[in-house]
């Protein structure tokens, strides 16, 4: 089942600068006082999110004064929100460069830095904002979901439960902790995470979804159904909604419910391959195999380079009695894509035995057999394919 791509929190804490008070109007200079003016366009741009102007405006004022880390950091902003995430990066350095202390620049460095994918990069810069305010829950935040990333699950949870210390109702921090226990393989841990997201907000529908597939993982089916169930409720359209509800009710044994989950998902979404192969299994559990080999044909159409829409296509061609020559065609662009799979050998060795051509079976199953040396299926067809083997000679040359 596919899992659920999660999104990156990109929660801006931007710095806008500030009108210097009336009152010191009179103690500046001119230039002073015209790089007030420019600063204040600036921001005033910003607000309008006119941001081209606003970076006009804030270049300007940095060609007068280029010691004001107060310009370079309402530039850097505007450049990040026009999509200038390289510029945004130099402009945030500069700031920093010139005020190293100061809270949040960091912080937006590293958010311009994750949007180039220079993930390493992130990381120190929400690290060192964290030194500078360990109180930020943005910061560990951004700095976990870096992490899951990168693939540092522990070390992820651990940035998002020191969240959840900061804010007990972030939760944004139970979803993506969830998101990180889900793919280190801790399921209940993931189902925990996100039922608090589902407490903290009813209408989570990602929630919901994401829970359904950590309880599919469980192989609680009725669990992830009812969730899959809730996400369709709130939102008739979510994608593959219907289909992982599918996949749950295939773990159910519901067939006619698969098939009818399936359907809808090929409804809304028809170029969608897998749920073809999907429904095409279900129909083969409940025997109709003529249906099924037009849904394999359709997951084949629709991506023609997956190796097992062939394998399960060749192998229920097999086992209904159809045309082998077909079968074997099938099993064999199956091996070409993905010659790594043991039980494709397996399936092309059963069909060999049907046609009698046993030497080949044997050398499938000793393929099969150096993959996989415990398994006891390919063992038992190999004596029977020898022994067939040598029936057929001894009939071939008279022996009695």
């Amino acid at each position: 089942m596919r899992k659920k791509i999660f999104t990156a929190a990109i929660l801006m804490s931007f710095l806008t600068a500030q009108a210097l008070p009336a009152n010191c109007a009179g103690k500046m200079t001119r230039k002073q006082k015209k790089e007030m003016v420019l600063i204040n366009a600036a921001a005033a741009s910003f607000d309008d999110k006119q941001y081209e102007t606003s970076i006009e405006f804030y270049t300007k004022a940095i060609e007068l004064n280029n010691e004001n880390p107060d310009s370079y950091t309402g530039r850097g902003n505007a450049e990040f929100l026009s999509g200038k995430y390289k510029e945004a990066v130099r402009d945030y350095s500069k700031a920093i460069e010139l005020d190293p202390g100061r809270e949040n620049l960091h912080y937006n460095r590293g958010i311009a830095n994750a949007n180039l994918n220079s993930y390493e990069d992130v990381l120190e810069d929400y690290t060192k904002e964290i030194e500078i305010n360990p109180e930020n829950p943005n910061a560990y935040l951004n700095r976990g979901t870096t992490k899951v990333i990168l693939n540092k699950y522990d070390e992820a949870i651990e940035d998002f439960s020191k969240v959840i210390e900061l804010d007990d109702k972030n939760e944004l921090a139970y979803y993506n902790r969830g998101v990180a226990k889900r793919n280190k393989g801790d399921y209940n841990g993931a189902v925990e995470d996100y039922s608090k997201v589902i407490e903290l907000k009813p209408d989570n529908i990602d929630a919901y979804n994401n829970r359904g597939v950590a309880k599919f993982y469980l192989k609680d089916y009725k669990g992830a159904v009812s969730d899959y169930s809730k996400v369709i409720e709130l939102n008739t359209t979510y994608k593959r909604a219907h289909f992982n509800r599918g996949i749950a009710n295939l773990g159910l044994k519901n067939y006619e419910d698969a098939i009818l989950d399936f359907t809808k998902e090929i409804e809304l979404y028809p170029d969608n391959d897998s749920a073809y192969y999907e429904r095409a299994i279900a129909f083969s559990r409940l025997d109709k195999y003529t249906s099924a080999l037009d849904d394999y044909a359709k997951a084949i159409e629709l991506n023609p380079d997956n190796a097992d829409y062939y394998a399960e296509r060749g192998a229920l061609i097999s086992k209904s009695e159809g045309d082998l020559q077909k079968a074997e065609q099938d099993l064999n662009k199956a091996i070409e894509l993905d010659d790594k799979d043991s039980e494709k050998y397996l399936t092309r060795a059963i069909i060999f035995c049907k046609r009698n051509l046993y030497l080949a079976a044997i050398d499938d199953l000793n393929i099969v057999l150096k993959m996989d040396e415990k398994n006891t299926q390919a063992y038992d067809l190999r004596s029977f394919a020898i022994k067939s083997m040598n029936a057929e000679q001894k009939d071939s040359t008279g022996v009695r």
